[in-house]
């Protein structure tokens, strides 16, 4: 499976002109990707106040990503404010050619930026299959929770979708490179870059990592795309030269 990751400078509190954005990017990737992954809150930025977005936005997003996942052959997924049963999550959809396929609410709350003030935290986590990719969704500060990679089964990609800043970048770099080792799969994380209205900078950097640890890219701090392939045959060829996942007891 080819997978496509986009980091981009997100316009503060202004869907419009991120949709834009991704819709130029989804047409760039016609015909030669299968996934494309967003930043974290791609259509917003990482806002506190989601009630200053019209509650239209929502459902304008999903289906704007739906016509663009028809129009150009392909699933897209990141995280965006969700309003539901008038509390509102972080959320990370996953849209194709038929709507929205997936959504898993953030479990962590990032309580330093009052997170936990404005949004319900996700009960569960979530898997999902695209194109026998078993994948499991995450979101930014998920990753500092090693637990919730632990499946009962093991999946063949992660993904993290992140607004990470620069402050704590070398984090960033170290834990997604350990849950791929620890987990013996694929890890995708994106990030966002520019600076946002509250003066935080994102450096990009965002990532594919292999099941061996190994970094398959790491984008730099401008707006880019990257494609990579998924090579589960090879993956599941060293799961069983190494059986380390088979001496799990969580």
């Amino acid at each position: 499976m080819k997978v496509s990751i986009f980091q981009f400078d997100v316009v503060w509190l202004n869907p419009k002109e991120n949709l834009a954005k991704i819709q130029t990017v989804c047409s760039s990737l016609s015909g030669s990707t299968d996934l494309l992954i967003l930043p974290e809150m791609f259509n917003t930025g990482y806002t506190m106040q989601p009630n200053l977005i019209p509650e239209s936005w929502q459902s304008v997003t999903i289906e704007s990503l739906r016509e663009y996942a028809t129009a150009f052959n392909i699933t897209i997924g990141g995280t965006i404010p969700m309003l539901k049963n008038e509390k509102y999550t972080n959320t990370f959809i996953f849209v194709n050619g038929e709507g929205l396929i997936s959504q898993y609410d953030k479990m962590h709350l990032f309580t330093l930026a009052g997170e936990k003030d404005v949004y319900l935290a996700g009960e569960n986590p979530v898997s999902l299959n695209i194109n026998e990719i078993k994948i499991q969704p995450l979101i930014c500060y998920d990753l500092r929770f090693p637990y919730i990679s632990y499946q009962n089964e093991p999946v063949d990609l992660i993904i993290y979708s992140a607004n990470w800043p620069i402050t704590r970048i070398n984090h960033w770099k170290s834990l997604l490179k350990a849950r791929a080792i620890e987990n013996q799969c694929y890890v995708i994380g994106v990030n966002r870059t520019g600076m946002d209205e509250n003066g935080y900078t994102y450096p990009g950097a965002s990532s594919i990592i292999d099941y061996n640890g190994d970094i398959v890219c790491e984008l730099s701090n401008q707006p880019e795309c990257f494609t990579a392939n998924i090579d589960s045959e090879n993956m599941q060829a060293y799961r069983q030269k190494l059986p380390f996942l088979e001496d799990k007891r969580m």
